[in-house]
């Protein structure tokens, strides 16, 4: 639904809207913008804005109304920043504010192999206590796969059984983050569980199907996964089930990713490989775009592991910036 706005810049600001119908294809980015400048656009009128015209302060005050994370506000600064730069193009004076350097405090959780096998263990028991689930069933596969593959889970159960080729033990990861498709070799252990798991008298397999599915054939949501897991940490006691919350912070299924990433290096590391030849396979393994984003996964819990730190530190030291 398009948005009245009611400030003096209501009429650029729905142009604005416009535009972006015709540039942004995901409905959600179009709906981001919509909630951000809805937003901008009442702060302008409760401020009683009188002329067209917007400046860096007047953006930075209503930026500083957020008692948000400051990844949030960037992002929310980079809304109103474009429409800015669209007042320009028409003629109306704006001046924009520098994008803050954010830094994040954020310190990935990295479970360690204990952990692990117990995650396992009672993933696998699953079935035994619902033995008529198929998400009991297909669960156990799933983390193997987001822990052996490093996946994040949109993609790891976007794929049908035509990604995945069981001879060369590559899969296609076709619904990748940001459109980039990628191959991913996959370990022998790996092929012989999905060679049993298509096998499995729980499901009628066909090459086009997707590999976790209702039993109506349908996509399963992240959020039903995202609860299951929760529910295995709770039992663990590695997460407090009165404060667990979806897609919250923390020990969660995405913290499979990190652990993947960080394991595979200790792995490589111990069999005597170099870290400045790990690196860019591991970078593309994931398919990361930039060596980077992947030195944000090699974060971990430093008491558990130092020595991994002492070599990431080794690496990284003067190749990436101090404050990013």
């Amino acid at each position: 639904m398009d948005i009245l706005f009611r400030s003096i810049l209501r009429d650029e600001l729905t142009s604005f809207m416009e535009v972006l119908k015709l540039s942004i294809t995901l409905p959600q980015s179009y709906q981001a913008y919509q909630r951000a400048l809805s937003d901008f656009d009442s702060f302008l009128h409760i401020e009683g804005l009188s002329v067209k015209k917007l400046d860096a302060e007047q953006i930075m005050r209503w930026l500083d109304g957020f008692n948000v994370h400051p990844s949030t506000k960037g992002k929310k600064l980079s809304f109103v920043r474009r429409f800015a730069r669209y007042l320009s193009t028409i003629g109306i004076e704006a001046t924009l504010p520098e994008m803050p350097i954010i830094s994040s405090d954020f310190t990935p959780y990295v479970f360690t192999v204990d952990e692990m096998t117990r995650i396992f263990e009672i993933a696998d028991d699953l079935i035994l206590t619902s033995p008529n689930s198929r998400k009991a069933a297909e669960f156990p596969v799933l983390l193997r796969m987001l822990y052996g593959c490093g996946f994040r889970l949109g993609e790891a159960i976007s794929l049908t059984w035509n990604d995945i080729n069981l001879s060369s033990g590559v899969i296609t990861v076709k619904e990748a983050k940001n459109q980039k498709q990628r191959l991913v070799p996959i370990s022998d252990e790996l092929s012989r569980i999905l060679k049993l798991y298509r096998a499995s008298p729980h499901f009628k397999v066909k090459d086009c199907d997707l590999l976790f599915k209702t039993n109506d054939g349908l996509p399963r949501s992240t959020r039903a996964y995202w609860g299951l897991f929760d529910s295995i940490l709770c039992e663990l006691g590695i997460k407090n089930p009165q404060t667990a919350k979806y897609r919250s912070r923390g020990p969660c299924i995405h913290s499979l990713r990190h652990t993947f990433t960080l394991h595979s290096l200790m792995k490589a590391d111990a069999a005597g490989r170099e870290f400045m030849e790990i690196m860019p396979f591991l970078s593309t393994y994931l398919g990361h775009s930039r060596l980077m984003e992947t030195d944000k996964y090699l974060q971990a819990r430093h008491e558990l592991y130092t020595d991994a730190h002492i070599v990431i530190e080794d690496y990284t030291r003067g190749v990436f910036p101090e404050d990013v």
